[in-house]
């Protein structure tokens, strides 16, 4: 088969809400502006703004989110067959500020979201076969379901002879090891003691 796409992304996306006053704290925010989220997802649209032939493989729910993620990340060009709706669940949300160059305070919201339901069955084998690269991230590693679907693309991968890449994405709360509070915040005040 030939590889009609240089890389495949697997895993999170969501929507980001940004808060629109830079400086401010979450708590003060008045109003947001909406991106695309998850690093798999904005690695799939920067992979594919500068000129290389991307797909997405994710769930997204079945909800004004979802639509939004399939029909952004199909105007940056990417490949969305993978990206499947989940009817159950919903998409998941961050909301994040910018208060300076070391503080970006967030809260995540994907308790029992789409894209953590992805599975085996949503990787199709023709799929991971026609590309040259398959990048997975390891937020997707923390759970059985995820983590059999991101091994099964590898397998295929490697099955089809094409690359592989881990970005890490390690987020501590999405693991289960801290709490709500203790995002990428810089924050709280055990994220501060630590960084001392």
């Amino acid at each position: 088969m030939t590889n009609s796409l240089d890389v495949i992304t697997i895993g999170r996306a969501g929507v980001d809400l940004y808060g629109a006053q830079v400086g401010g704290r979450l708590e003060d925010m008045g109003s947001f502006e909406k991106y695309i989220g998850g690093s798999p997802a904005n690695i799939a649209c920067g992979t594919a703004r500068l000129g290389l032939r991307s797909a997405l493989i994710t769930r997204v729910g079945d909800e004004h989110m979802g639509r939004f993620i399939r029909e952004e990340v199909a105007r940056h060009g990417v490949e969305t067959r993978g990206v499947a709706t989940d009817p159950e669940r919903l998409t998941a949300l961050v909301i994040l500020g910018i208060r300076d160059e070391e503080r970006f305070p967030l809260i995540f919201y994907r308790e029992n979201c789409a894209d953590m339901a992805l599975c085996e069955e949503d990787i199709d084998e023709e799929l991971i076969a026609s590309s040259r690269c398959v990048l997975v991230t390891g937020t997707h590693l923390s759970h059985s379901r995820t983590e059999a679907a991101v091994l099964k693309s590898l397998n295929l991968a490697r099955k089809h002879r094409a690359k592989t890449a881990l970005d890490i994405d390690y987020r501590p709360n999405l693991w289960g090891v801290a709490g709500h509070n203790d995002g990428l915040s810089g924050e709280s005040s055990g994220s501060r003691s630590r960084s001392r």
